[in-house]
C-alpha cells in the first residue's frame, strides 16, 4: 500500500484503489518538526471523492460520465464499417446498452459503406461512459440499408458525453479506534469522511479501520489535512 507525507495531505493527494470488501488500517501520525508552530491544535483529515467540487477529480480515467450525448457529434463505429448494397440515409431511436435512451443517430451509406453515426439535436440523457449503442443487423436491413453486413456498434467516450462525472462510493464501515483517532469525531457521507484530531507534542496520532462496501478506484478521491499529518494506509 502506500505513505503519504504531510505536504502532500496539505496539498490534496489522489488516493489508490480500495477493494470493496477489504479492511484496510489507516495509521496517522503528526511527525516531529522544527517549529513547534505547526501544532496548533486541532486539525482535520479527509477523503474527498466529490466530482463536483474537486476540479482534479473529473476526467479522471477511473470516474465514468453520465448525461446526454453531444449533439452534432460523429461517433466512429467500434465494430468494422458496415457494407450495404444501397447508398441511404436513416435516422434511429436509440438506447445505450446499459443505460440511457431517447437519442437519435443518423446512419448514412457513402458508396456501399457506412463508418460513423451523427448524433442529431435529440441527444437523450442518462448515458453512460464506457457504455456502447448498438444498432442491430436487422434493423439496419428495415431501415432500407439494403444487406447490411452486420450491426453497427458505437463506444461511449467520455468526450462523448455532455453530463456529469460519478463520484466513488465512500459507503462502508468503521472499526478498531486508537489513540488519538475518536470516533465520535467522525463525520461520513457516500462521498468520503473526515475527523479532527488534537495536534500537539506527544499528540496527534492513532489507527482506524476502514471497509468500504465498493471498489473505490486508483485516484478516484482525494485525501487531504489541514494539519502537519502524515497517513499510512494498509491492509488490516
Amino acid at each position: 500500500m502506500a505513505d503519504y507525507t504531510a505536504a502532500q495531505m496539505t496539498a490534496g493527494v489522489l488516493g489508490e484503489v480500495l477493494t470493496g470488501g477489504t479492511a484496510y488500517t489507516f495509521t496517522i501520525a503528526t511527525p516531529a518538526y522544527p517549529s513547534q508552530s505547526v501544532y496548533f491544535g486541532s486539525a482535520t483529515f479527509m477523503t474527498d471523492s466529490s466530482t463536483f467540487t474537486n476540479a482534479n477529480l473529473q476526467g479522471s480515467s477511473t470516474n465514468a460520465k453520465v448525461g446526454s450525448l453531444w449533439p452534432n457529434e460523429r461517433l466512429p463505429f467500434s465494430s468494422p464499417n458496415v457494407t450495404t448494397t444501397v447508398n441511404d440515409t436513416f435516422t434511429f431511436d436509440v438506447d445505450g446498452g446499459i443505460r440511457g435512451s431517447g437519442a437519435t443517430i443518423t446512419l448514412t451509406s457513402t458508396a456501399g459503406v457506412i463508418t460513423e453515426g451523427f448524433v442529431t439535436s435529440q441527444t437523450g440523457s442518462n448515458f453512460i461512459s464506457g457504455d456502447s449503442i448498438t444498432i442491430s443487423q436487422n434493423d439496419l436491413q428495415a431501415a432500407g440499408f439494403a444487406n447490411a453486413n452486420r450491426s453497427a456498434i458505437m463506444d461511449l467516450f467520455p468526450d462523448r458525453i455532455d453530463g456529469e462525472y460519478i463520484s466513488s462510493d465512500f459507503s462502508g464501515a468503521f472499526a478498531n479506534f486508537t489513540t488519538d483517532v475518536s470516533q465520535s469525531n467522525f463525520v461520513s457521507s457516500s462521498r468520503g469522511f473526515a475527523f479532527n484530531i488534537e495536534q500537539a507534542v506527544g499528540s496527534g496520532a492513532g489507527t482506524f479501520d476502514f471497509t468500504p462496501d465498493v471498489t473505490i478506484p486508483v485516484n478516484s478521491y482525494l485525501l487531504k489535512s489541514t494539519g502537519h499529518i502524515t497517513l499510512n494506509i494498509s491492509p488490516a
